[in-house]
């Protein structure tokens, strides 16, 4: 297998996305550092919320920050993608936008309308870099010349560093040093040296299906919408997520017909510890009726331990699959030319409308 793996490595993957997957514990440690120094300068603040400003993979940090702390967050902590952040998100609030390159143009529009709330930016440089510098915007200057979605510790670390020093999230280092030690081992058990490979055999199991990942609200909801995203992404197939118990108020009704298209999805149930009770019992009779209606049905269940390390354990096998999933495909992981091809038409003067 080990063999397979590097030579559809040379084969398929000239830009190294898999050795991004696998560099991602030295990507935490580099992050972490910034983020405690970064995190010197900030005081406490008194707000009524927390609006993270992101899209696609310089968004997924404040989703993933919020799975993680949970109860351990003041405040709610809310993920905004849109152009503008609502007037119910802008007032009493501390902001962080977040754009990897610092030049995603939602993100931008939206830095011009946060209001008076304190602001807060995490990004590589670009045009958000240069209008912190204008307005003395605190700015955390993050590593750039990569993927965002290949970014993750970029912009979730840096993020919990500030969360903490501004007062509204509480946390252990210790959480992290345990989930770094969980990270190095499982980078090393899907990597592409290992004969016995999880996240291989996990690709293989969604290969010429449609995945389908589902999760419960808490640790694994940011978990189920990763996986969805890296599948899209680097796979360049489709994925799908929802949550339990909602599905089982609507979609789950949307499998009675067209089965020769639902013989065809995978569904992938990510499971935590510290689901609810009735939230495991939903999952368990929803799941039941779903598997004599699709393809397949496949448990991740997370690893014991702290929730920071289950949550990037069970990330991490996502990030892996999905990359492993695109070599099956024989398709590079790294371009994304639709989403490259929508950013230059969006710019463009619109047609004028015939009279």
């Amino acid at each position: 297998m080990a063999s397979e793996i590097q030579e559809l490595r040379k084969k398929i993957d000239p830009g190294d996305m898999l050795g991004r997957v696998v560099g991602f514990p030295e990507q935490m440690e580099q992050a972490w550092k910034i983020g405690k120094e970064f995190a010197k300068g900030i005081k406490p603040v008194d707000v009524r919320q927390v609006v993270v400003r992101g899209m696609g993979g310089s968004a997924i940090g404040g989703d993933v920050a919020r799975s993680f702390l949970g109860d351990r967050l003041n405040v709610p902590l809310y993920s905004c993608r849109e152009y503008a952040i609502p007037k119910y998100l802008r007032d009493n609030s501390l902001v962080i936008i977040s754009s990897y390159s610092g030049n995603t143009g939602e993100t931008l529009s939206a830095h011009d309308t946060v209001g008076k709330s304190p602001v807060i930016a995490i990004t590589s440089g670009g045009k958000l870099e240069e209008r912190c510098k204008k307005s003395k915007t605190p700015c955390c200057k993050i590593p750039g010349g990569m993927p965002p979605r290949s970014a993750l510790g970029y912009s979730l670390f840096p993020l919990l560093q500030i969360l903490r020093a501004a007062g509204v999230a509480t946390f252990d280092d210790a959480e992290y040093e345990e989930a770094l030690e969980t990270i190095r081992d499982r980078c090393v058990r899907y990597g592409p040296d290992s004969e016995d490979n999880a996240a291989w055999d996990l690709a293989e199991a969604l290969h010429e299906g449609l995945p389908y990942i589902y999760a419960s609200p808490g640790l694994m909801e940011s978990v189920a919408r990763r996986w969805a995203c890296q599948i899209n992404e680097n796979s360049k197939t489709f994925a799908h997520f929802a949550i339990f118990p909602e599905l089982n108020h609507n979609e789950i009704v949307g499998w009675q017909t067209l089965e020769g298209l639902m013989d065809g999805v995978l569904v992938v149930s990510l499971e935590d510890v510290d689901d609810h009770e009735m939230t495991r019992r939903q999952t368990e009779v929803g799941l039941e009726i779903i598997d004599e209606l699709a393809g397949g049905v496949i448990t991740v269940r997370g690893d014991k331990g702290g929730r920071l390390a289950r949550l990037l354990a069970t990330l991490i096998l996502g990030d892996f699959a999905s990359v492993y999933l695109a070599y099956m495909y024989e398709v590079d992981p790294t371009p994304v030319e639709k989403i490259d091809h929508l950013k230059k038409e969006i710019v463009k003067p619109r047609a004028k409308e015939e009279k």
